[in-house]
C-alpha cells in the first residue's frame, strides 16, 4: 500500500511541478512580449536606427498582413490575386530582411510568432500612416 501511495503522490507531484514549470515559462514569455511591445510603443529610433530600417515595400507589408489576418497563404493569395508561391516568396523575403520567422507554418495554416506580432503592429501602423497621408494630400488638392 505504501508503494502505491508513493507512486500516486509522485505522479501528482510530478504533474503539478510540470504544470508549474510550464506556467512559469509561459509567464516569462508573456513578460518578454510585454516588454517588447512597450519598447515598440515608447521608443523613438535614432537617426542611425532609421538608416538601418529593413527595406520592405507596401505590397510585401500587405502580403504579410493578409497571411496574418487569414492564417493562410492560400486564402491570402486568392484575396490578393497572386499565386501562392509568389506570396510565399514575398513573405520569405520579408523574413530574410528581418532575420527571423514571422510565421510558424503548419499543414493547416500559419500562426504568428511573438516577433511576427511586432512586425504586424509595425506594418499596420505604417500602412495606416501612408493611407492617412494620401487622404490628407488629396484633401489639399
Amino acid at each position: 500500500m505504501s508503494d502505491q501511495k508513493e507512486r500516486i503522490n509522485s505522479g501528482v507531484i510530478g504533474s503539478a511541478l510540470k504544470a508549474a514549470k510550464a506556467t512559469t515559462k509561459a509567464a516569462q514569455a508573456a513578460e518578454q512580449q510585454i516588454e517588447a511591445f512597450a519598447l515598440f510603443v515608447n521608443d523613438t529610433p535614432t537617426a542611425d536606427e532609421l538608416s538601418n530600417v529593413p527595406d520592405v515595400g507596401v505590397k510585401e507589408m500587405v502580403a504579410v498582413l493578409g497571411v496574418s489576418r487569414h492564417g493562410s497563404f492560400t486564402n491570402t493569395a486568392i484575396e490578393l490575386g497572386v499565386s501562392q508561391p509568389g506570396l510565399s516568396r514575398q513573405v520569405q523575403r520579408v523574413e530574410k530582411v528581418y532575420g527571423f520567422e514571422i510565421f510558424d507554418r503548419r499543414a493547416k495554416g500559419a500562426n504568428l510568432t511573438p516577433k511576427g506580432q511586432l512586425v504586424i503592429e509595425a506594418f499596420t501602423e505604417a500602412l495606416a500612416a501612408i493611407a492617412r497621408s494620401v487622404k490628407a494630400a488629396k484633401h489639399l488638392s
